[in-house]
């Protein structure tokens, strides 16, 4: 817009300059009216979008990613403080985090995050961002200011005065206050670094974590179809009603560097030395889907199936076969050795 506003004014001081004869005199004055002064059009995706428009976007976007900003720290708090207590990653958000780390027992445990939160709820920079953010969002635009100086003026862009939840917001110059937003969201991050790195190294939450399995069983048998089989396995010496309710499970394998997948089974049984000696199982407490978001899957003990149960319910035709890779072993009992060859390729 600066570039065109340039241009315009060459050409004006072009006409300007020209020997324009009036009743036979030289002109030395110029109109500008509305119909000559400079058109604003910006070209996005072959489309004609009005500046003026994409300027308020933009303004919007800068906020709600400032907004991003702290909740995706949030989800930090959440994951690697919170560990087992941590709440369900789609209900986290900054708001959310500020009332659980103000409940006593986090507060005790996680002192500076704690204090983090509380900080940056009650700073008022963090009070416009929400403000500003919240109202583009959810309520009406803001009366923002942009307009190009002509004839030696300046450029002018301002946020405009807003009144949310009985509090005015005043007007504020564009550029001064995107730079102290950055600088606030910039500096807050790394204040936050400093609490969580202090705290998440007390492994508070974490027992009862797994990131592996022994292996999977799976069985295929040509003439007993019904008989297929496969199932996640981990095996111990203890008796089942003593192992804990809940476990947790993320795979991850950590060689030159560290790699990571969601537990994809539904149920994990618990057996002895003998594979088919199944003494029961955990089931998932929730669905996974296909995602690249990771975490440890929350898995609780069935109280109320039965070990050889729980061996003869995986019995079906359509079970699921996994091919070798680096989470876990697989155990491939089959009369098909095409079945066996199969299975024992990488995937």
């Amino acid at each position: 817009m600066a570039i065109k506003t340039v241009r315009w004014e060459q050409n004006l001081y072009e006409d300007f300059a020209e020997n324009v004869v009036v009743d036979g005199k030289k002109a030395q004055r110029v109109t500008i009216r509305t119909d000559n002064m400079p058109t604003y059009e910006l070209h996005v995706a072959g489309e004609k979008v009005d500046p003026w428009f994409l300027f308020d976007k933009l303004l919007r976007d800068f906020f709600q990613y400032a907004m991003n900003a702290f909740d995706s720290i949030s989800q930090v708090a959440n994951a690697g403080l919170l560990a087992n207590k941590g709440r369900k990653v789609d209900t986290v958000d900054f708001q959310r985090m500020v009332a659980c780390f103000k409940q006593m027992t986090y507060k005790a445990d996680f002192p500076n995050t704690s204090s983090w939160f509380e900080r940056i709820e009650a700073s008022s920079e963090y009070q416009y961002i929400e403000a500003i953010n919240n109202r583009t969002k959810h309520t009406a635009d803001i009366a923002n200011k942009l307009s190009m100086g002509i004839l030696g003026s300046s450029n002018s862009a301002r946020i405009g005065p807003f009144f949310r939840k009985n509090v005015q917001h005043t007007e504020k110059e564009l550029t001064d206050q995107l730079y102290a937003t950055l600088d606030f969201v910039e500096l807050s991050f790394r204040d936050f670094i400093d609490a969580f790195c202090d705290e998440f190294i007390l492994d508070k939450y974490t027992d009862n974590r797994y990131h592996e399995i022994d292996g999977v069983y799976q069985q295929k048998l040509k003439e007993k179809p019904n008989q297929n089989l496969s199932y996640a396995y981990i095996t111990s010496e203890k008796d089942f009603s003593s192992m804990p309710d809940e476990i947790y499970v993320l795979l991850a394998k950590n060689t030159d560097e560290i790699y990571a997948h969601i537990c994809p089974f539904e149920h994990i049984l618990v057996c002895g030395e003998d594979l088919l000696n199944v003494h029961g199982r955990y089931n998932a407490e929730d669905y996974a889907g296909e995602d690249c978001l990771l975490g440890y899957r929350k898995y609780t003990k069935d109280t109320q199936t039965p070990g050889p149960t729980c061996l003869i319910n995986e019995m079906r035709e359509d079970a699921i076969f996994y091919h070798q890779n680096r989470f876990f072993n697989i155990t491939a009992v089959s009369d098909d050795n095409s079945f066996l060859g199969r299975s024992s390729l990488p995937f």
